[in-house]
Order: structure tokens, then sequence, then C-alpha cells
């Protein structure tokens, strides 16, 4: 499940820690790491401490493992049923690119330029260890997955081993974990390291505590790791082994963090937190796990817990979470919150770049999705990704207009157009509710406006204010008033032979006039199909 109810325990406790004063020596960014790919620069930022990003690597989908993983059902929800263009997860929020696999080549991509373009200079990976149970070996697969991309992005990495998976008594099972690392991550230039000695965080202790049994788990390594664990338990690992502890989200909110605070000075390595809120799914999902709250209150949590860390004397903070979606401490974007949390970031870390920047990270995600498989299209979103890897999202931005094979010339965006078809010569129109095509497009009614909303296209009917969309899949194209969130109002304008198709990016169908119904449809046609071609000027 996770850590809290752990952390329940954990109010005021006290380290014992011997005091020094803060060094973390941190890198000023990563180098090259075993396939010798190079670094990416790094943004610029107002504050000194090094910013981590807390993810989790457990997300499945019937693409990715044949079936919908844990995480996005537990034991109540189906994702295969969609209300409202979402899928049904176990979640009271939604990811603005609906439920995704963690191991998803574009979604990693999307993910960490995301990061990269909110002051983020790395990435601590909830990380489930080598044991072969359960979802653990593809949870470390998807972990794997996303180290490989990271210095490609220009950030580093951390552990954040979850103890809670080694059996009570056997150490070696630790121990194997720990040498795992040690040949796979310590050795990489962009592993997160103090002094020159790697960090790895710990969720507990939870099945080991006493020096001794900490002694056997990390015997042998070279270098050996300074272990950080959960505030309070240092005693528990060993003063010989701890370089600091952390705290998390807790139940006594903000009361234990700020007890952190007070003390993070005694600690050699400090590590602060910030959180959004707390609203977990776990009741509503048939599943264990703590059901207090921690209010939003828009975003305003998230920033006050912000204003903490970087006020304390902590030389790390860490974001907890990227997309914790069953505790509901995601911070990536979100139909609920949008890029709240992450402009919040923006600005109070002292960041260059605004959410215009994000968007166009998310565009990029759509544009992957949109033309998987065309070799031409992704090799030119291949130079997006390397011009946003380093800092240049004016040329990719400016590539994204221009790529074509398939086709992604910008639409008519602002003025209201009319939607002629090539086949029919006929124009839309909106009558009750439903969409129609006549001769004639003078009237209101006729005109439309393409809109952007959070990275997706919706079209506007001038005459109503309502929006062209497939919400209760009747055999006619709809255009009512539908909130602004809901999938079945996006659009795919594509290009095919200087005309436009018109592609639910719901459900993947075209708006046509092929049955010659009296109302444009929505269905599944072929691109040479001129029923379901379109001007739109």
């Amino acid at each position: 499940m996770k850590k809290l109810t752990l952390c329940l325990l954990m109010a005021a406790l006290c380290c014992g820690c011997k005091k020094n004063a803060v060094n973390q020596n941190l890198p000023d960014g990563p180098t090259a790491i075993k396939n010798k790919t190079l670094a990416a620069t790094s943004v610029s930022k107002s504050t000194s401490k090094k910013i981590f990003m807390h993810w989790m690597p457990w997300f499945e989908t019937p693409e990715s493992k044949g079936a919908w993983g844990y995480h996005w059902k537990m034991n109540t929800q189906n994702p295969d049923i969609i209300t409202n263009g979402k899928r049904q997860i176990a979640a009271y929020y939604y990811p603005q690119t609906g439920p995704y696999a963690s191991s998803d080549a574009d979604i990693i991509e999307y993910q960490l330029l995301l990061m990269k373009y909110s002051g983020v200079d790395g990435v601590t990976i909830d990380w489930p260890g080598t044991r072969v149970q359960y979802d653990y070996p593809d949870n470390l697969n998807n972990s794997n997955a996303l180290i490989a991309k990271l210095n490609a992005v220009g950030l580093q990495f951390a552990i954040v081993e979850e103890d809670r998976n080694w059996d009570a008594g056997q150490t070696s099972g630790a121990h194997g974990d720990f040498t795992y690392m040690q040949s796979n991550y310590f050795n990489q230039g962009n592993y997160l390291k103090v002094n020159n000695t790697p960090v790895v965080l710990n969720f507990g202790p939870i099945t080991f505590h006493t020096s001794g049994e900490w002694d056997q788990i990390l015997a042998g390594l070279n270098p050996k790791p300074k272990v950080i664990p959960l505030y309070g338990f240092t005693s528990q690992v060993g003063a010989n082994n701890a370089g600091g502890e952390f705290p998390w989200i807790y139940q006594d909110h903000p009361t234990v963090v700020n007890n952190y605070y007070a003390q993070a000075s005694s600690f050699p390595i400090s590590v602060g937190v910030v959180y959004p809120g707390f609203n977990s799914f776990y009741a509503a999902g048939g599943a264990d796990g703590p059901t207090w709250q921690i209010a939003y209150n828009g975003t305003s949590t998230f920033a006050t817990m912000l204003d903490k860390a970087l006020a304390s004397s902590v030389g790390i903070i860490q974001f907890a979470t990227w997309n914790d979606y069953g505790e509901g401490t995601m911070i990536e974007p979100t139909a609920e919150f949008g890029y709240g949390f992450l402009t919040t970031m923006q600005q109070k870390l002292g960041v260059q770049y605004h959410q215009h920047e994000l968007e166009q990270i998310y565009r990029l995600y759509q544009l992957r999705k949109q033309y998987k498989g065309n070799s031409g299209v992704q090799s030119q979103l291949n130079q997006v990704f390397t011009n946003f890897a380093n800092q240049q999202p004016v040329d990719a931005e400016n590539l994204m207009n221009t790529i074509s094979g398939g086709g992604t010339t910008p639409p008519p965006v602002g003025g209201s157009v009319s939607i002629k078809n090539k086949w029919l010569n006929t124009y839309l129109y909106e009558d009750n509710g439903q969409v129609k095509y006549g001769s004639s497009n003078t009237s209101a009614n006729a005109k439309w406006v393409v809109e952007q909303f959070n990275g997706h296209t919706r079209i506007k009917n001038a005459g109503t204010g309502n929006y062209l969309n497939i919400e209760h899949l009747y055999s006619y194209a709809e255009s009512t008033n539908v909130p602004n969130s809901f999938y079945s109002s996006y659009w795919v304008l594509e290009d095919v032979s200087g005309f436009k198709r018109i592609k639910s990016e719901w459900k993947g169908t075209y708006i046509n006039l092929e049955n010659q119904s009296g109302f444009a449809q929505c269905t599944t046609i072929g691109v040479g199909a001129d029923s379901s071609q379109w001007t739109i000027n």
C-alpha cells in the first residue's frame, strides 16, 4: 500500500544524530551514464536547494501487461468503463493524459520534461527491490525504463527503498537489493551522491530494526551508501549506516514536518518534503490504508509547504508525490488541478518558464500518440524532444508547427470558420443540439471557433457557444454544453491531401457524412473517404 500507516507513529521523535554543518556537496548536474549519452542542460533557479520529485513506477495498462494494473483499479474499479470521457480509475483525480503505463516511453518523456521545466533536478524512485513476487519485477522494469531516459533530460536520481518488501529475519534479500543498486545505479554519473557517497532513502525501517542487521545488509558494498531513514529512525539503522532522516506526509499536518525543520540542521543530509494534500481512495477501492485527509485548498497547501521547505535549512527538497493517485498526492497535471502545482513550483523556485512551455510538452506527448507508427514524424518529434531537453522550447514549438507526413498543420484558431465537406460541398451547423449539414454557411450556427484547452482542441459553435462532441455516442454528432474537461469534446485535426479529418481524441473515430442521413456522424472510416474530409476556413 504505502508508508503512511507507519508514519502515524512518528510525531515529534528525536533523532539523536551528531550535529554537523549542512554541506550537501551535491553535483551541479548529471554526467554521462553507461551508454555515454550526453547530459542535457540544467534549468537555472533562484534556490540552491536540490529539488527531487518522488515517482511511483507501478502503473500498468492492457497495452503494457494485457490488463489494467492494481493501482488503476484496486478492488472495486474498472477502467474499461468510460463515463463522460473518463475511465473509471481508483482515484479521485484524473491524469491529464488519462491512465497510463509507467513504462510507456512517451509518458516517461512527457513526465521528465514537465519536471525539468518546473525546476526539478532529479527523481527519487519508489523502488520495489529485486524480489520476484507480486508486481515487483514489473515495477523494477518500469523504474529502469525511467532511469534509462533521465540523463538525456539532464536529471539525477536516487532510490527510495521499499523495505516492507523484504522478509523479516533474512537480511540476504535486502543485501541483494543493495548489491543490485551498486552494480546498476551507484556507478552512474547522475546518481545522487553526497561527498562522493551514494544516498539511499528508506521507507522505514519497517522490516529490520537493529544496527546489526543493517551492518549485514550493507556489508561488502563499495562504495558503502548512506541510508536515510524516515524521521526519527536513525537508531534503528545505526549511526554508522545512516546519513540523516527525511519526513513524509503525516496525519498530524503540518506539526511533524515543522518539528523536522526545527532540527534539520543537525542532520548531515537533510531532506524536506512538499505535498499538495491527502485524499486516499483506499476505502472506496476496497483496500487497506489510511483514510484521514489533508485539505488541498486549491494549491494553497502545496504553496505553503513549499514556502516552509525553502525557508528551512534543508539541502534537498523531495516533492511527494508525482503520481500517487491512490493517496491523492499527485503533482503531475490532472483534470482537477491542471498545471497548478507545477506553475507554483516555477514561480517559487525562480524558474524562467511558465505554463505555456508545459502545454507545449503535453502537445509533444499528444503528437507522439497521434503519429504512433509514423517513423518520419517520430523522427521529427525526436528532435522536438532534444530541443526541449536542451532548453530550446521556441525551436521545439516551431518544429511542431511545421511537422508533416500525416499532418499537423495548425488549424485556424480564434476567429470563426466554416467546416465544409469535400464530398457533398455542404457545411456543418448546429440545430437543437444536433450537428447537421446544409448548403449555406451564412448563419452564426454554421460558424465554428477552434479553441485550445490544456493542450486539447475543442470546436465551439459561434452561434450558441456549445461544443462539438460525442458525449452520448448517438448516431449523430452533438453540439451541446459540455464541461471543458470532457474528452468527448476533444478533437484532433489531421491533414489529408490538403483537407482536414476531424478525429475524436476519446474514441479515435471521425466526423463524416458517409450515410447522408442529414446529420454528421462520428464513426470509423477509411482515410480515403471524401465524406470524412473537410475544409476549415
